[in-house]
């Protein structure tokens, strides 16, 4: 006859990915996951809402240092390519993403998600360039 206990064990058994009830293993670090995600079978389920508040730090700051990064090498391509900052040039995605040196498609994403300002003229997504350089230099000044 099966107990309550017994059927614990063959789900744990049979699970995927079994996740350790008790603390018997020793709790891994993000950057020991990141190196091994494997390591995810053995983790102890009490560890996995901590580890997550730690990624979703890392996400953020790694958020941060993309867009320092970004302000950076925009500035840069700026005054190489010799633009004003005072223009009022508008942009379409294409030339954005040249100036970034990024897929068009990452401009795009970007801007239909809130990371970068831009406008809609009908259906064609515009940006100024004063506008994207002030949003990139703030989020620098945040990482900072």
């Amino acid at each position: 006859m099966w107990c309550a206990c017994d059927l614990g064990r063959a789900y744990v058994a049979s699970s995927p990915h079994p996740v350790t009830p008790r603390a018997t293993l020793s709790p891994a670090t993000i950057e020991e996951l990141l190196a091994d995600p494997s390591r995810t079978r053995g983790l102890v389920l009490e560890s996995v809402p901590e580890l997550l508040s730690q990624l979703a730090l890392r996400v953020a700051a790694l958020k941060t240092l993309e867009g320092a990064l970004l302000s950076l090498m925009l500035s840069e391509r700026i005054a190489t390519k010799g633009l004003s900052h005072t223009t009022s040039k508008l942009l379409g995605a294409r030339e954005l993403a040249e100036l970034f040196c990024v897929p068009e498609s990452w401009v795009r994403e970007q801007a239909r998600l809130g990371n970068l300002p831009s406008f809609k003229l009908g259906h064609y997504v515009r940006f100024r360039l004063e506008e994207v350089e002030r949003y990139l230099a703030d989020r620098a000044s945040q990482a900072a």
